[in-house]
């Protein structure tokens, strides 16, 4: 993971410490009416800025980058042709005595990955499965994975792009929940599994129960709020 999440944790806290601030607002020379309010300016405030501080969402595709890499494994002229089919026999040979194709993947070299890659959609194993293409493509992520473990630049590059695009996706969606009310338990955990230490940043549940309080709070001001007019969309 390239992406700095830091200030998308400051961004989670400071917003949800501003909710709180708003929430309990106290002003001895208000009317509760004014108290009101400034509780519901504040609250506007706070989401205001945090929307301000959500990623946008990436228009890119991911997994370009692993077709390109995988697609770089062609051969390029006769004598690669010549090699990736002795290996592809040495692959099948070696299947047909009981070795698995998974394991073989996991400890070969980018001279037999290219072979499997390229083969793997005419091999019998893919052939006569009822779907050569699911078969293939497991295989050529098998493959790509298997390059990225070698430390094959352009395979470490596209994990990146890859593990970058799925952070930044997980963030949108936790701090977007929180802007509409609270992140949800899919978001939150989207995020542990993409970003466990940004995930641990926000110290989810060691603010339990505080939080659930937090969020009563917020939606009974909401539900005044709504109850004397109705509040304009949020636009994102």
């Amino acid at each position: 993971m390239t992406v700095n999440t830091d200030p998308f944790v400051r961004a989670f806290l400071t917003f949800r410490s501003s909710l709180l601030v708003a929430v309990d607002y106290q002003n001895p020379n208000y009317t509760n009416s004014a108290i009101h309010r400034e509780r519901l300016a504040q609250l506007e405030k706070a989401r205001e800025s945090l929307l301000a501080q959500i990623p946008a969402e990436s228009k890119t595709d991911p997994n370009v980058g692993i077709a390109e890499v995988l697609g770089k494994l062609a051969p390029k002229n006769a004598d690669d042709v010549a090699l990736q089919r002795m290996e592809w026999e040495k692959v099948s040979s070696l299947i047909r005595a009981g070795r698995s194709l998974e394991a073989l993947i996991l400890s070969a070299q980018p001279l037999r990955l290219a072979a499997i890659a390229n083969w793997i959609k005419v091999s019998d194993e893919a052939l006569t499965s009822g779907d050569s293409e699911g078969v293939a493509e497991e295989v050529r992520a098998l493959v790509y994975s298997r390059l990225v473990d070698l430390g094959v630049p352009e395979a470490i590059a596209a994990r990146d792009v890859v593990e970058d695009a799925n952070v930044v996706s997980a963030w949108r969606d936790v701090l977007l929940g929180a802007v509409e009310g609270a992140a949800s338990v899919g978001a939150l955990g989207r995020l542990y599994k993409v970003d466990p230490a940004g995930y641990a940043a926000l110290g989810i549940e060691e603010t339990l129960s505080r939080d659930v309080a937090l969020d009563e709070k917020v939606q009974r001001l909401d539900r005044l709020s709504q109850s004397e007019h109705p509040a304009p969309a949020l636009r994102y």
